[in-house]
């Protein structure tokens, strides 16, 4: 009994300081220098606004999962099912069965990302191991130039997926700790491609308050290397040099000097011709979207049928503010196989302005955003023949973006 006491109190001494550490290391992950098109953060931008849009492969903050989606993102705590894989992979060790789950999401701008995830405990269930592999498809849009801005008639596609495996150890009955690694690669016009190596990995510590449970998370997402974007397409054909009209391109061959007769050969031309040479156009290095997060959750109330449980967490992303997450989820246990959740949350991003026009005076375009990061949803589990399926749904609002519906379909078995 003793030992187990502190043990428990070596456990808890830890958990605290590593609620400590995160927040520096969150600090480390804002002052990572900038790179690429936000190498000069005050040109053509709002003061105080984010850097959306220059993290390479921002596909990796798509959210999986309609459960913690419909809990406002505060799910970095109470994961505890197959989707931890992507909010946290400490919560891979909660699992009891092997479970799969697939996840379509139809996003914005007529994107489809669609992700397949596979975990299984193994040996005396301590350790839990999985697989996932998500893609997105960007159909075909049209080229646009400064000149036709309406449209060159060509058209052009990009994909990216990521694709890796994952391990969850428990570590105590209070302690678990996860990890994913993970290839990711981006392709677009015609394989113009780049990849990267990351990893993920966080640390879950659970205990009673109140005879009820709280949990402690933390977790770093996409930590990895940089990329590079590289391909057949950057090449490029350098012919000589057409100075004037005067000169030769290089094309032809040249044996007089430029306005003497075609026969006078006296004064041969000094500039030799010069074959065409091949160029590689070089690219910007592009960080991954890096997120720091720090969560808590808690039963505030438990009983035979019903479960009532509220989370909170702070978000330190790379590439926009400090963002904050509270959500809520109530369970009704019909009986002993079927029930029904409702969820709830909001996530609070502080990287969008909420006025009606800008410093500049223009009007912002799109809905009106303040119900930006509003989100709700629910869910149905059977257990029928020693397997369990459950559905679930999300909405998600965007602000001036278009909102999002996600469907997940989960089987443990």
């Amino acid at each position: 009994m003793l030992n187990k006491m502190a043990t428990r109190a070596l456990l808890t001494v830890c958990a605290l300081l590593s609620f400590a550490v995160v927040p520096l290391l969150a600090q480390g992950i804002l002052r990572q220098d900038y790179s690429g098109l936000d190498k000069y953060p005050t040109q053509g931008r709002e003061a105080g606004a984010s850097f959306a849009g220059v993290r390479a492969a921002e596909f990796l903050t798509i959210p999986v999962g309609a459960r913690g989606i419909g809990m406002g993102s505060a799910f970095t705590a109470v994961a505890d099912d197959i989707t931890s894989i992507w909010w946290n992979p400490a919560g891979l060790g909660f699992l009891q069965d092997r479970e799969v789950m697939v996840n379509i999401v139809d996003y914005t701008l007529d994107l489809t990302y669609s992700y397949a995830a596979f975990a299984s405990p193994i040996g005396d269930g301590n350790v839990v191991v999985g697989g996932f592999f998500g893609y997105l498809d960007v159909p075909d849009m049209e080229i646009t130039t400064i000149n036709r801005p309406e449209g060159t008639g060509s058209f052009f596609n990009a994909y990216d997926y990521q694709m890796g495996g994952s391990l969850a150890y428990t570590l105590s009955d209070r302690f678990i700790t996860g990890l994913n690694a993970k290839y990711v690669h981006q392709d677009v016009w015609g394989n113009i491609a780049g990849n990267a190596f990351a990893v993920d990995a966080g640390a879950i510590y659970h205990t009673e308050l109140a005879n009820r449970e709280i949990r402690f998370a933390f977790a770093i997402q996409n930590l990895g290397t940089n990329i590079t974007m590289s391909g057949p397409r950057l090449l490029l054909a350098v012919g000589p040099e057409d100075r004037d009209s005067d000169f030769p391109t290089g094309y032809s061959d040249f044996n007089n000097p430029p306005g003497s007769d075609a026969g006078d050969n006296s004064k041969p031309l000094a500039t030799s011709r010069r074959n065409v040479r091949q160029a590689i156009l070089k690219t910007n290095i592009y960080r991954l979207p890096t997120t720091v997060k720090l969560a808590l959750s808690y039963n505030l109330y438990t009983s035979e049928k019903t479960n009532w449980l509220a989370s909170a967490e702070l978000w330190r992303p790379s590439y926009i503010p400090l963002s904050y997450a509270t959500g809520t989820e109530l369970t009704y246990n019909f009986d002993m196989l079927t029930s029904a959740s409702l969820r709830m949350g909001l996530m609070i991003q502080t990287d969008e302005f909420t006025g009606d026009v800008d410093n500049m005076g223009d009007e912002f375009l799109g809905d009106d955003p303040t119900a930006r990061g509003f989100s709700f949803g629910g869910g149905l589990q059977r257990t029928f023949a020693g397997r369990s399926l459950r559905f679930n749904y999300a909405y998600k609002n965007k602000g001036r973006l278009s909102a999002d519906n996600f469907f997940t379909v989960t089987l443990g078995f």
